[in-house]
């Protein structure tokens, strides 16, 4: 599987590619005259990542064994990448290229990394586009979900589900691979894994490190329940694996272990808010794997901008730009492409993706973003309305849909087969449906749609702009950014208390809930060394009392706790290395977010540590029908009781 049209040919430099909470660029480079020459002298102990597709899964296993195996998935994995015949390796160059002429291999290739594009239909003729300028009112839903008529396809799909009396066992299941998506109570989220090395143990709280899985996920399929905003489809549930990490990269293999445990949870849907310019068989051969389990694949196209402006023939990233994948762009509040929006011939369609409103860090809130990161997830709810007809339609079926049913009132290399528009889908379904049986043709019982395009003069978001990254950086600093990694903090790995005789770690001065109850919400210290009981409670009090203290100064009360607590408690706090965590020491005022966030961890832990199920506690053990680990046990979070 290739490029939809042809696999670039230009040299690529720089593979290790970083997403940001705005929108990025990845740049191509031509190599420069000699470069070739400089790589193939490159120093034969160099080593990189790479995968390597081999035969049999018994000679991928072989591999691993026979060579370093890089760190690039956590202990959650499901050996996805073995169970298809691929190994992740660290080899030399020389290694490379022997591995690649060897019988029993198919291909090498280097791990290259991802980015979030957070900043199909190519025969349609595209006609005049007629317009319809609406206002954006305060209580109004928002207006990239009015754009896209989203609010008349779901009219449509309550009435059946209504009807039909449909269950949580028949919701939609999208798979958001992306940076996480927060537990919250505005998704029916299913489940969340984490990808990310080292944090086999991470708290679906917390999950998503940097807010832009969140967003995604809130996009798709955010209740309509009056808080915050509505998904596309509230009614779909959430698959969230985290493949992005807080550095907010991704190798290719973690995200090729996302997709086949997509999977095998039998997602109907996979969105992928991230890109890269790099091809890679490997990632395509997955992507073709989900297709054939019958899901469909939708992918941001990038925030590459203009393939004329580049000086090339397509700017569209993959995996947006491999054949199966439905590539989608992003407009603006009028309805046209945005700048940012990459253009080439892959592109399938586009949604709204400037300026829109979603979900908030932590579930809560809202935010304002842009890019074609925000666009993706709006099909793949407009996807999941459709599948709401019908689960057992195939992926194809609904992609021609929604191509067959766009307003197509642009160029198609850059809107592809024009605008969403998922109220006209829905209402074309069965007509649709009965000639696609007949001949499969995508413009099969749909009129063309040459309805007028709901554009806005104001959307009623705003979102600050500043003249370098750096001021945009020190504002988001000041915000959310430290109350999320200090939420994420107590979990770390870094601070090594005392090792076991083989040199490896045994306690943590923040991580694990027995030896540091007063961070975990548990109810009692209890290491070889101490046993006495924590009131976790009056632990997170004075926690947010001394953060508070930061910026209004006084020495906090601790009611409640013992002194010796309260001196673990202080001792911590004070080992914290704010330099080597932000290169700099921060503000007093971050300094105090940062440790509002550790309290909260503490505060949120106590509802899993200290959580009773039938007089008993749940525990990370196996042989408990109950315990903290058995993913099937999401759902009954409203029904356990808490310790007092």
């Amino acid at each position: 599987m290739f490029r939809k049209e042809a696999v670039k040919k230009t040299a690529v430099i720089a593979l290790s590619l970083c997403m940001a909470m705005s929108s990025i660029t990845v740049y191509e480079m031509e190599a420069p005259a000699g470069a070739a020459a400089r790589i193939s002298v490159e120093e034969p102990s160099k080593e990189k990542d790479y995968i390597v597709m081999t035969g049999t899964k018994q000679q991928a296993d072989a591999l691993e064994q026979k060579y370093d195996s890089p760190y690039v998935v956590n202990a959650n994995r499901e050996d996805c990448l073995q169970e298809n015949q691929m190994a992740s390796l660290t080899l030399t160059e020389r290694e490379a290229k022997t591995l690649s002429a060897q019988k029993n291999v198919a291909f090498v290739e280097e791990d290259v990394v991802v980015k979030a594009s957070h900043t199909g239909g190519k025969d349609k003729k595209a006609h005049r586009k007629s317009v319809v300028e609406k206002v954006q009112k305060e209580d109004s839903e928002e207006w990239n979900l009015r754009m896209i008529h989203a609010d008349r396809a779901r009219k449509m799909i309550r009435k059946k589900r209504n009807k039909g009396k449909k269950g949580d066992q028949d919701r939609v299941r999208i798979a958001i691979l992306d940076s996480g998506v927060d537990y919250n109570t505005d998704m029916n989220i299913a489940a969340t894994f984490s990808l990310v090395p080292g944090e086999e143990e991470m708290s679906p709280l917390f999950m998503d490190g940097t807010g832009h899985g969140t967003s995604v996920a809130g996009l798709a399929a955010a209740k309509d329940n009056g808080e915050g905003i509505t998904g596309v489809d509230p009614y779909a549930e959430i698959y969230a694996i985290r493949v992005l990490d807080d550095d907010n990269c991704a190798p290719v293999s973690r995200v090729i272990e996302g997709i086949y445990m997509a999977i095998e949870a039998k997602a109907d849907i996979i969105n992928m808010s991230f890109g890269v310019d790099t091809y890679s068989q490997a990632l395509a051969q997955a992507v073709q794997d989900a297709e054939k389990s019958g899901i469909l694949v939708i992918a941001a196209a990038g925030n590459t901008g203009s393939a004329g402006d580049a000086g090339t023939a397509s700017t569209v990233q993959y995996p947006a730009a491999l054949d199966g994948v439905l590539a989608v762009g992003s407009v603006d509040k009028r309805g046209e492409r945005a700048d940012s929006s990459a253009t080439g011939t892959e592109i399938s369609l586009t949604a709204p993706g400037e300026l829109v409103k979603s979900t908030g860090m932590f579930g809560n809130g809202e935010i304002v973003e842009s890019g074609t990161s925000l666009a993706a997830p709006q099909a793949a709810g407009a996807a999941a309305l459709i599948l709401e007809r019908d689960k057992d339609v195939s992926p194809d079926f609904v992609r021609e849909l929604l191509t067959a049913s766009a307003n197509a009132y642009g160029e198609a290399d850059e809107y592809g087969a024009g605008l969403i528009d998922a109220g006209y889908a829905l209402e074309h379904y069965d007509s649709f449906k009965k000639k696609y049986k007949e001949t499969k043709d995508m413009d099969a019982g749909i009129p063309e749609n040459k309805e007028k395009v709901s554009v806005f003069r104001d959307t009623g978001c705003v979102k600050g702009c500043w003249s370098t990254n750096d001021h945009g950086e020190l504002v988001q600093n000041t915000g959310n950014d430290y109350l999320k990694k200090g939420a994420k903090f107590n979990d770390n790995k870094d601070y090594v208390t005392v090792r076991k005789a083989d040199g490896t770690p045994k306690y943590f001065r923040y991580r694990g809930m027995k030896n540091n109850p007063w961070w975990h919400g548990y109810f009692a210290r209890d290491v070889e060394t101490a046993h006495y009981l924590c009131n976790y409670v009056a632990a997170y009090l004075y926690e947010t009392r001394l953060a508070n203290a930061l910026t209004r100064g006084g020495t906090p009360s601790y009611p409640g706790l013992t002194d010796t607590i309260r001196k673990e408690i202080t001792k911590d706090i004070a080992n914290i290395d704010w330099k080597g965590l932000f290169g700099s020491v921060p503000s007093k005022k971050d300094q105090r977010d940062f440790l509002w966030g550790m309290a909260l961890h503490n505060l949120s832990d106590a509802f899993a540590h200290c959580a009773v199920v039938n007089g008993s506690r749940i525990k990370h053990t196996e042989n408990q029908k109950t315990h903290a680990d058995n993913k099937k046990i999401v759902k009954c979070v409203g029904t356990v009781h808490r310790r007092q």
